[in-house]
């Protein structure tokens, strides 16, 4: 219907559906200049998110599964198993810093479909996680009584703790080979090998685990050290299945074990410029973790005992955000690699989007679990109540957390801008959470629960700072050879 003016003229009348047609139109517009939701790109993402998620979901099923079984053997050995693997969650930060640094470039080499300078950094990268973690064995089998002192002063803890370690480094050097080459394949977009290889090593964790633990089959029952005995014989079979893989079945990178002692050439300087930072991240970020383990346990053996459960819990709750994000550097990385900066962008505001439902699907889960997971272990009702204050504060920082990991570990090393994600992610560990923490739980005698949400208020400060540099658009950095010696030339320029 219209209406008349005075000058004798027909003027519109305003319509509801008129009008909420063009609010839909403008907003449909708007999305498709900001984010990518075409089929192709939806598939590949979710191509790449699910399996890692349900690799996480076994990884971290494993950590479950030993907290339980020895969670019938009381908190002495639930906190001995935690502090004895604090040196295996450096050495898998240090691991994750080589492996998620090659990533960087690999996935820009994908990009570019550069196979030969694919393998080459793989085999140094490889080469270098052997080293590291040669080093790591060494040090634990040595002074395992050392390491353990280093967290409590329970004899008890201390002797199981110290057993616990010395068995497991056993395992390093297998985890960490294994574990470098199967996270490469990730950046060229095979996704499903480290899910199948890990899911096989769960059940062999799992059954040696129950076997040595609680002594059956005739085996005698040996506690901590037998969960220490079923993690090494999974580590090996993981090493003993990528073998396999890599010989009979990797036909896109062709990498062999003869790669891992060729002359890396140029690819040195590139992989140490762009690398080191997500090395030293990863490194300083898992021994800001480490410290933030000596804070609790120096408090009180029941916070050992919560924040070791606690952790696990919170391990299967965040599979999804390390899918997102493992998907994000990706996919962020091979974008930059062909060279599209438009597209780059719209990558990384959709794999954020994405980051926000998993973690308040995250968020949800914990919520669930926090009431049945706490009837399985045999603690202290003083360790199942501040577990549970810990479970309540981890599910109410999911979302956020999400957003944290996808900015950092997904689209900016993805982009290539490693060293700004380092300064964030190890800057307000060590300058924020950590002396925040320290002095409510030293100095002013704070309850548990508010020492340990001071210990991770650092998110809410990296997941700000994450967006506002996705936002201003200057994380686009194409690290590879190529790419490289052109920005050198210009600057010499």
């Amino acid at each position: 219907m219209k209406g008349i003016n005075a000058a004798g003229m027909a003027k519109p009348t305003f319509s509801v559906a008129l009008y909420a047609r063009y609010c839909y139109t403008v907003l449909a517009m708007r999305i498709k200049d900001r984010f990518l939701f075409n089929k192709r790109f939806l598939l590949g993402a979710i191509a790449i998110i699910l399996p890692i998620a349900l690799q996480n979901v076994i990884n971290y099923g494993v950590n479950l599964m030993d907290s339980v079984m020895l969670g019938q053997l009381g908190d002495v050995a639930i906190s001995a198993a935690n502090l004895g693997g604090q040196p295996f969650f450096l050495l898998t930060m240090f691991g994750f810093g080589i492996a998620s640094g090659a990533n960087v470039m690999i996935a820009q080499y994908w990009g570019k479909g550069d196979m030969e300078h694919i393998r080459r950094i793989m085999g140094f990268a490889v080469r270098l996680a052997f080293f590291v973690s040669l080093a790591f064995t060494v040090l634990c089998i040595a002074v395992p009584e050392g390491i353990i002192s280093l967290f409590t002063s329970n004899p008890d803890t201390i002797r199981q703790g110290a057993d616990y370690l010395w068995i497991i480094s056993i395992g390093y050097v297998f985890y960490s080979l294994s574990n470098c080459y199967m996270t490469s394949l990730r950046a060229v977009e095979r996704v499903g090998v480290s899910m199948v290889v890990y899911g096989i090593s769960f059940f062999v964790n799992v059954a040696v685990n129950y076997v040595f633990i609680f002594g059956k089959l005739g085996a005698p029952a040996l506690g901590v050290k037998g969960a220490a005995i079923g993690t090494v014989v999974a580590r090996v079979s993981e090493f003993i299945m990528a073998l396999i893989y890599m010989y009979a079945f990797d036909k896109r990178t062709g990498f062999r074990i003869k790669d891992v002692f060729t002359k890396s050439g140029d690819i040195v300087k590139p992989f140490m410029k762009n690398c080191l930072p997500v090395i030293g991240n990863e490194l300083l970020w898992g021994f800001g973790s480490v410290m933030i383990t000596l804070i609790i346990s120096n408090l009180s053996d029941d916070f050992i005992a919560a924040g070791s459960i606690a952790n696990v819990v919170n391990q299967i709750a965040i599979v999804g955000i390390m899918g997102v994000s493992n998907a994000a550097a990706v996919l962020t990385g091979k974008t930059v690699g062909e060279g599209d900066k438009e597209k780059v962008q719209k990558v990384a505001d959709t794999m954020l989007l994405f980051s926000v439902a998993v973690g308040i699907f995250g968020s949800v889960l914990l919520f669930a679990l926090r009431v049945p997971i706490l009837a399985i272990y045999d603690i202290s009702d003083s360790a199942k109540q501040i577990t549970s204050q810990l479970i309540i504060i981890l599910a109410a920082l999911q979302t956020v957390l999400a957003v944290d990991i996808t900015c950092i570990v997904g689209v900016l090393r993805g982009g290539g801008d490693t060293r700004f994600a380092f300064a964030i992610d190890v800057g307000t560990v060590y300058l924020i959470a950590l002396p925040l923490g320290a002095i409510a739980g030293y100095v002013l005698g704070w309850p548990a629960w508010a020492v340990y949400l001071l210990l991770r208020c650092d998110t809410f400060v990296k997941a700000v700072l994450g967006l506002i540099r996705v936002a201003r658009r200057k994380w686009q950095r194409d690290v590879t050879v190529g790419a490289a010696k052109k920005a050198e030339e210009v600057q010499d320029a």
